[in-house]
């Protein structure tokens, strides 16, 4: 089904319609620079390479009885292989033997990657195989290409793609028995159980923050209470790393360290034993980042990765973002980085990456001008408000909003709110909400400081009314918090 829809729109491109193409460009191009830079181990190359394979593939037909799938890898290898100018040497193996040892294998594997810690372990030892095998298994087992396709792909005989699979799984058998894994008589189909679920289940490949991170070398989460306390569950003013050695960072809310050298990172190895060991960071070439949280997050704030980190000329930026299919019920808040010492800069300071609201036929508030009036926001079909009264004439389309998201659907709405204090001062906020897989995502934009006001979430929005004329629109989080979304007078 995949290939044939693959193969429509790429024959659809070939026929004028543009669009076509740029549904395979953005289903194809992580995948592609993620293959290409495990052949030529350069990021900057690789996003070259990238386009130097798309461009090939517009404007020369592929052969009617390949897929496209196959047909693009196949040029990506080629291209990556013509800038390498090198040949793969061959090496044979046995088809019998390998079947002899997967004999060996356990078919209960799911119960070793049961733990969360277990499946980290085993995620971080993916990671330490040699390249060569990546590609092999990744186009096998998360592709879904044949042998046959893998092999032609590679440059590699059919027998040589086998054996390529098959010692990647023995090399990370090695891995893990060094980390202590007696169980790992199982192990030939834990990378593949892993390497897939993680795929299907994030819409991402594992690799990823190998390619788009190239400058974090490692990082993961802290579930100790280290930093507060000395192990006995009592956190006082003396013993609180967090409050007394971290810098605060006033809008995401969050704390951070960074450690560029033995002495500080020893502070903090003996309180937090999750961290890794000094010979995995190396302090002349890395330097470390530790995040810490000491509120109650809201949910867009659950679930956070340390996306992503870049440096101007003084300051080192760190961006946290929530993970794709966010667990709600995770309150860990502490994660940590090894960063390349590239990015060392005096200054740091750390962000939280938010969710675009999107309203549906509005355009970003952060692109409306200073002086969106109100006869423009009704104009635009906006709720209008000015001083809590009601301007325009669709105040029933908030009911309907609220109406539609109990029913589940996928809704947005947006409110133009105008607020003139006694000193003649103007304020006026866009509140927009987005309703979708059942949370609240809100965010309130200040138009004359032209800045985000404030991002929340929450789980339920509702109608109260008062007396005075007043109806309140509820929104609350949990059954502990809640807050009006808008106050309407004389309604």
């Amino acid at each position: 089904m995949e290939r044939d829809l693959d193969k429509k729109l790429y024959n659809d491109y070939l026929n004028g319609e543009k669009q076509a193409f740029e549904y395979i460009y953005k289903k194809y191009k992580n995948r592609i620079e993620y293959f290409i830079y495990n052949i030529v181990k350069d990021y900057q190359k690789a996003e070259d390479l990238t386009q130097e394979t798309f461009i090939y593939v517009m404007q020369n037909k592929m052969r009617e009885n390949s897929s496209f799938k196959y047909h693009i890898y196949l040029v990506a290898k080629s291209k990556a292989y013509n800038y390498l100018n090198i040949e793969k040497r061959r090496d044979e193996i046995n088809d019998q033997y390998m079947l002899n040892e997967s004999k060996k294998v356990d078919k209960d594997v799911l119960e070793i990657i049961t733990s969360k810690e277990t499946k980290k372990e085993l995620l971080n030892s993916i990671e330490e195989l040699d390249e060569k095998y990546k590609n092999a298994i990744y186009l096998v087992n998360i592709e879904g290409l044949s042998y046959k396709e893998t092999a032609e792909i590679l440059g590699q005989t059919l027998q040589n793609t086998k054996t390529l699979i098959h010692r990647g799984k023995k090399q990370l058998r090695k891995i893990l028995l060094k980390k202590g894994y007696s169980e790992m008589n199982k192990v030939l189909n834990i990378f593949i159980i892993i390497i897939c679920t993680t795929a299907l289940l994030s819409g991402i490949v594992y690799a990823s923050v190998t390619i788009y991170n190239k400058y974090i070398k490692k990082q993961d989460e802290i579930t100790s209470r280290g930093l507060f306390d000395l192990g006995d569950g009592i956190t006082t003013y003396e013993t609180d790393l967090m409050a007394n050695d971290m810098t605060w960072n006033q809008k995401p809310r969050l704390y951070h360290k960074i450690i560029s050298n033995q002495e500080e990172y020893d502070k903090y190895k003996s309180r937090i034993n999750e961290l890794p060991n000094l010979e995995e960071i190396n302090f002349e070439e890395n330097f470390v980042i530790i995040i810490a949280n000491e509120n109650i997050r809201h949910l867009h704030e659950k679930d956070l990765t340390i996306s992503d980190i870049t440096a101007d000329e003084t300051t080192t930026h760190i961006t946290m973002k929530q993970k794709e299919n966010p667990d709600y019920n995770n309150d860990n808040n502490i994660w940590y980085a090894i960063v390349d010492r590239s990015l060392l800069r005096e200054n740091a300071d750390v962000s939280i990456e938010n969710r675009k609201v999107e309203v549906d036929g509005c355009i970003s508030a952060d692109e409306l001008p200073k002086s969106y009036s109100v006869e423009n926001a009704i104009s635009d079909g906006c709720i209008v408000l000015e001083n809590n009264k009601v301007k325009s004439n669709n105040i029933e389309v908030l009911d309907e909003f609220i109406a539609d998201t109990e029913r589940g659907e996928k809704s947005s709405i947006r409110v133009y709110s105008k607020f003139t204090d006694s000193n003649g001062e103007e304020t006026i906020y866009i509140k927009d909400v987005e309703y979708l897989n059942g949370i609240y995502y809100f965010n309130n934009y200040n138009l004359k400081d032209n800045e985000e006001s404030y991002f929340n979430s929450f789980t339920k929005l509702q109608k109260r009314n008062s007396s005075y004329g007043i109806v309140y629109y509820w929104i609350e989080e949990d059954e502990n918090s809640g807050a009006p979304f808008i106050i309407i007078q004389d309604y």
